[in-house]
């Protein structure tokens, strides 16, 4: 059994999935928390999108990023002209796309750590919490870290899927965005892989994040055979060490709801 294989495995692992079509989920300690490391950027994305939909927000609204707004980590504002403004609509795209952590806190800065997590409580995501801007200081050091559990995190993966998280109109615009997420895909096998037939039929939206010793994934996964939802989360091991253990979960998935 899946669960028997992740309790082989080293560091200790959150897990939660469900076939959108039967309703069939599979979970391992979904209710654990850990430190969210960049998968706290979706609920800042829906934030931004809640605020577009209720609040008449425009994307096109420019934020000038300073050289003080520059942090390391993730992405590419870190080695760009300070001063210079960007669009929300670019600053989210720039933090989903390469998890740009300079764009993610200027978003933090315009929306407000407690809008984020007034919204997250809104849709039922009661262990998962911002709150902190990111690499301000270490995150593993950091006594108080931005935190979630695989529940919420699929949850909100599974609102995001059916067009409930705010609306259908800006659901369908922010899986679109999570769908071009250049980080490694750990929720499901290899396209070419069965159960799946092949690349032009699968179709996977999703975020990445990492620590020193942590990887997550989660995401929406579209195919032929099955379309589902899952939040693979992991700490306790080096990154190099989780990242194959982490897919070899998700290899297992789609064969677990079916």
């Amino acid at each position: 059994m899946l669960q028997d294989l992740i309790g082989t495995m080293p560091g200790r692992y959150g897990v939660f999935a469900k076939n959108l079509a039967t309703n069939k989920t599979f979970s391992y300690h979904p209710d654990e928390a850990f430190p969210s490391a960049s998968v706290i950027k979706v609920p800042i994305l829906i934030e931004l999108y809640r605020q577009v939909e209720e609040n008449h927000l425009c994307l096109d609204h420019l934020v000038v990023m300073r050289q003080e707004d520059q942090v390391g980590g993730s992405g590419v504002l870190k080695d760009l002209t300070p001063g210079t403004a960007y669009s929300l609509r670019d600053l989210a795209t720039l933090m989903i796309t390469v998890s740009d952590n300079t764009a993610t806190n200027l978003l933090i800065d315009y929306l407000g750590i407690d809008m984020v997590n007034a919204t997250m409580r809104h849709l039922g995501a009661a262990k998962t919490e911002l709150v902190r801007k990111l690499q301000r200081v270490p995150a593993e050091t950091q006594s108080r870290a931005n935190h979630t559990c695989a529940y919420d995190m699929a949850l909100l993966m599974e609102k995001l899927a059916t067009g409930t998280a705010i609306s259908l109109a800006v659901s369908e615009k922010m899986v679109a965005l999570l769908s071009v997420c250049q980080g490694p895909v750990s929720i499901a096998k290899a396209p070419a892989d069965p159960p799946f037939v092949g690349k032009q039929d699968v179709s996977i939206a999703h975020k990445t994040g990492s620590l020193s010793t942590a990887c997550h994934d989660v995401g929406i996964v579209y195919s032929p055979q099955i379309n589902y939802i899952t939040a693979i989360l992991s700490e306790g091991a080096p990154y190099s060490t989780l990242l194959p253990a982490t897919k070899r979960i998700g290899s297992h998935l789609a064969r677990m709801l079916r």
